[in-house]
This record gives structure tokens, sequence and C-alpha cells, in this order.
């Protein structure tokens, strides 16, 4: 490699890094908004980090949520004193990038037009939030003593969780809906941002 290969290499590799950490911001401040502020069932805290892996792949994406759930660990010991269980729905985040990526990995396949574009992202945000409903139902239900029943969330859960159903199927069958709309918001979202990056920053679509 050249001189002027060498410093172009390390001159992307630090705006990668810088990228992902503002990224990892911007998903704190969307999850602090409609979680903390607006109360809502809707977190959208992977916006950013689906926008990552459509620009950056896998790797740059479990970084950037890392990244996000350890701001947020340290907002609840400072806030509420404990941090639950929350890091462990890094596993939630994990299932989400390796599901969407197995879809969105040849890159070729997002530019045959408007039409297979959007079945393609649709098709990965459906399948991505049922695989990640059932990974959060798991962490819900092995991490039930920490399990908060006042979270914004859980209402949908505990109203599934009763005499006719026990607690993990519920907690799956519960977050299904809210999860898939979600993922497909998120998804969405995380596509425009990553092509509004590259026409930014690269010139490209």
């Amino acid at each position: 490699m050249n001189e002027n290969g060498a410093k172009f290499g390390k001159k992307h590799f630090f705006i990668v890094v810088l990228t992902i950490l503002i990224f990892s911001v911007c998903d704190f401040l969307v999850a602090y908004f409609f979680q903390d502020v607006l109360k809502s069932p809707f977190f959208f805290d992977t916006i950013f980090m689906t926008a990552a892996l459509f620009l950056f792949g896998p790797v740059a994406s479990l970084a950037e949520y890392i990244l996000f759930i350890s701001f947020t660990c340290i907002k609840l010991k400072i806030l509420c004193g404990k941090t639950d269980f929350v890091f462990l729905y890094t596993l939630s985040a994990f299932t989400i990038i390796l599901v969407t990526w197995l879809f969105i990995r040849k890159k070729e396949n997002l530019k045959k037009g408007v039409n297979l574009t959007f079945l393609y992202i649709l098709t990965a945000s459906v399948v991505a939030g049922l695989s990640c409903s059932v990974v959060s139902g798991f962490v819900n239900y092995f991490a039930n003593d920490l399990f908060q029943k006042d979270w914004n969330f859980n209402t949908f859960i505990f109203a599934f969780n009763g005499e006719y159903m026990d607690f993990l199927p519920a907690a799956i069958i519960g977050r299904i809906p809210v999860t898939i709309l979600d993922r497909v918001i998120t998804t969405f979202s995380g596509f425009g941002i990553s092509k509004l990056y590259s026409k930014i920053m690269y010139g490209g679509g």
C-alpha cells in the first residue's frame, strides 16, 4: 500500500469510528425522547444502528449498539441506581443485525428499482421483528426477577400473561406487533439515513 493509500485508509477508519460514536449518541437521544419523555412503547433506538449496518456492515453496527447500550446503562445507574437487565438486549440487537444483514448484504439487491428495494427492506424488517421478539422474550423470561412491570412496553406483555398463558409465550407474543412495526420504521429510517450519509460524504447513493 502506498503512502496516499495508507493515509486514506486511516482517514476512512477515523471517519467510521467518529460516525459510529455520533450514531450511538443519536440512538440514545431518540430512545430517551420516546421512552422517557413521551412514555411510548416504541423506543426506535436502533435507527442509527441500522444505518451503520447499511453503511459499514455488521461489526460496525454491533459496535454502535454496544456504545448505545453502554450510555443507557450509565443513565440508568445514575437515575435509578441500577441497570436491570438492559445490557442483555445486546442479544436482541445482534439478532436484528444478523437477520437484516442476511437480506441486505448483497448491495445490488437494493439497486433493482424502488419496488424490489421496498420488498427487500420490508421482508428484512418483518423477519427481524419476529426473530427479535423471540430472543427478547427469552431475555425477559430468564431475567424475570429484574423485570419492571411498570415499564412502558411491558403492558403489552402482561396483557397476555395470566390465567391462560405462561410468562414466556406472553413475553414473546405480546411484543410481536410492536416489535415488527418498530423494525419496519427503524429499518426504512436507517436505510434513508444511510443514503443521505452516502450522498453527503461520498457524493453517491
